[in-house]
């Protein structure tokens, strides 16, 4: 066996016993990358004029390796804080060219955490597979600086930190879990890159490609330097055709949801404190239903009719008895509750709204409340909840907040801003249609909903088609 042939096998002998030792495994967050994605990254990232790589993460030197065959081992940089891994990572770059001595390769490969190692200096193309760690579970706290949220994940701090070692017109391409795209901590990590360059590319994939984890991942190819920007917001419309969701331009109006209604969500104090004021079988006349996200489709309410969970427990037909909910401190919260308006599920295939005309139902966590200044708009606002091109533009925008990419997930705040539609005539017929579909459970009125919605919003069949694929799946749609 030769050297390069020796090493190998020792680095795969080495990930396959970290691999069978679980727990130390998710400490570091290290799971190394397969060769077709390393060869993705690299060539997006090594293009002309590219002589100085740097994998801030590197493990047992996979990228690396990789780059060193494509530039040369000399031009190659990295540091992890696996003693164990950098020895592996030099004898492979030292078993690609043996006139490297282990002085200099000790130089290029480091003991050291990747976020404070390379002060100072600047690289062509910064590339890798940094720890997927919460910040509150790193061995090191690195740069203060460089840590844009308490919570932010470690991967995406270090995309954040790569941005400051690349030359202007150098690239970044770094591995991310999904939730990079949207998810609100990362929020500095996308506006910071919006404001250095722009996402040329970006790699992602419906299905888990790491061994022993089920965290979907992505590579967003940040040019930095490039003028054109990109929308710290719109990640997830870039993904959003992996996971099956139309693309779509929303013609809309300069209203938004919040402007008509006023959208809140609730929190552990009211689902705690409803806990023991819930009991099951059947309305008493002082009780509410208490309506759960698994209860609400597109236009419909299952309460009755479905069982739910709530406080680890399983109802037919969950009450809330108000007489003692009125006598403690969740009697304002029932009052504010129990008036005209619409519950949305905390996540869904599609929005899943439903209106409450009577104002009698309570909401449980995480459904989201909203209540119109007009109790007349509430068919209005039910029309735009169920318009495909919204929800797709929903699906897309926020796509990585959720656990399965695609549903769509919207807090009280994002549910506030979403925009109203351009054609009034076609919202008008839109809401006398989502009426009717609620009150007589009309599949065909949903369908001819989200037909006239489409066209308020400026879409066309194929988003339709997309909604009503989706929205089927809760029995309302044919």
């Amino acid at each position: 066996m030769g050297e390069r042939q020796r090493v190998e096998a020792l680095a795969v002998a080495y990930e396959e016993r970290l691999a069978e030792q679980r727990e130390g495994r998710r400490e570091r967050g290290a799971f190394y990358t397969p060769p077709h994605l390393v060869s993705w990254v690299l060539d997006r990232a090594l293009g002309p004029g590219v002589s100085r790589v740097l994998d801030p993460a590197c493990g047992t030197g996979h990228f690396l390796v990789a780059a060193a065959r494509r530039l040369g081992a000399r031009s190659v940089h990295g540091s992890d804080l696996d003693p164990e891994a950098v020895a592996i990572a030099r004898a492979r770059l030292l078993a690609e060219d043996p006139t490297l001595t282990p002085e200099e390769v000790a130089q290029q490969v480091r003991v050291a955490d990747g976020l404070t190692a390379w002060d100072g200096e600047l690289f062509d193309a910064v590339v890798g597979n940094p720890p997927f760690l919460g910040q509150l579970r790193r061995r090191t706290a690195g740069r203060s600086d460089a840590r844009p949220a308490a919570y932010t994940d470690t991967s995406a701090v270090f995309l954040h930190r790569a941005l400051d070692l690349v030359r202007p017109g150098g690239t970044v391409a770094l591995v991310q879990p999904l939730s990079v795209l949207a998810a609100r901590d990362a929020g500095p990590v996308r506006r910071a890159v919006a404001e250095r360059g722009a996402v040329s590319d970006l790699w992602c994939s419906p299905r888990p490609v790491f061994a022993g984890t089920a965290v979907l991942t992505c590579v967003p190819v940040v040019r930095v330097g490039d003028p054109a920007g990109t929308d710290p917001d719109g990640w997830g419309r870039l993904a959003a055709p992996s996971f099956g969701v139309p693309p779509v331009e929303l013609r809309a109006g300069d209203r938004v949801v919040g402007d008509l209604a006023t959208c809140t969500a609730d929190f552990r104090d009211q689902y705690y404190g409803l806990v023991p004021h819930v009991s099951d079988g059947g309305l008493v006349d002082s009780g509410a239903p208490l309506v759960t996200s698994g209860l609400i489709e597109p236009a419909a309410c299952e309460w009755g009719s479905r069982s739910t969970r709530f406080a680890r427990q399983r109802y037919d037909a969950p009450v809330v008895h108000l007489a003692g909910v009125r006598a403690g401190p969740l009697a304002s919260w029932a009052a504010a509750r129990l008036v005209p308006k619409l519950l949305v599920a905390g996540q869904g295939r599609v929005i899943e709204a439903v209106v409450d005309e009577q104002g009698a139902w309570l909401p449980s966590v995480p459904v989201v409340t909203v209540v119109p200044h007009d109790p007349g708009d509430l068919w209005r606002l039910l029309a735009v909840l169920l318009a495909p091109p919204l929800v797709a533009d929903a699906a897309a925008r926020y796509l990585g907040a959720v656990l399965t990419p695609g549903s769509v997930k919207l807090s009280a705040r994002q549910l506030a801003a979403l925009p109203l539609p351009a054609d009034e005539d076609a919202w008008a017929e839109g809401a006398v249609l989502a009426e009717r579909a609620q009150r007589h459970r009309d599949p065909a009125a949903l369908a001819a909903t989200a037909r006239v919605m489409a066209r308020a919003y400026g879409g066309g069949a194929e988003v339709t088609a997309w909604w009503l694929g989706r929205a089927g799946g809760g029995g309302q749609v044919p």
